[in-house]
């Protein structure tokens, strides 16, 4: 005999949380960078006074997407051993989809992670610290684009302090 009862998947909500995570993070970049699908190839910084300077780099442009770099960077002097990107978090933004996630980073401890498919928790910790992390650099009054302090990167920045 057949039985036609569906049987709810089981699941915690995570993957939606997860989401909802990704929705938060969509709306908290636009902030920090409104004009990001307009803005050219290559690398930008936001200068604040008090505040680190904040860099996105790398930024490519797809027909749904934008793949970007969030880092602060380090002058040489200052680094005493440790990367001079602390936290370079590679960043994939959807347009489409109105949601925005964490790729692969180097976090503050100093150690790489990488976006794996298929585990939810350590999506939610890298998007969880990039969320964090926007908010904290918004409040500091960064944000990105042509009416902003954000200026294109010279190849020694670096090597300049």
């Amino acid at each position: 005999m057949y039985t036609t009862l569906l049987h709810k998947p089981r699941h915690s909500g995570r993957f939606a949380s997860l989401m909802d995570l990704y929705e938060q993070n969509y709306m908290l970049m636009r902030l920090l960078a409104p004009e990001l699908k307009s803005m050219g190839h290559g690398s930008f910084l936001s200068q604040v006074p008090g505040a680190m300077v904040l860099e996105l780099g790398e930024l490519e442009h797809s027909r749904y997407t934008s793949t970007f770099r969030l880092t602060y960077r380090f002058p040489d002097n200052s680094l005493r051993g440790r990367s001079e990107r602390e936290p370079d978090l590679a960043i994939r933004l959807y347009h489409d989809a109105r949601t925005c996630e964490v790729m692969s980073g180097l976090m503050p401890e100093g150690r790489i992670e990488i976006r794996r498919r298929r585990d939810l928790e350590e999506g939610r910790r890298l998007n969880r610290f990039l969320q964090k992390w926007l908010s904290y650099c918004l409040r500091q009054g960064h944000q990105f684009g042509e009416h902003s302090a954000s200026i294109e990167v010279p190849a020694d920045y670096c090597e300049q302090y």
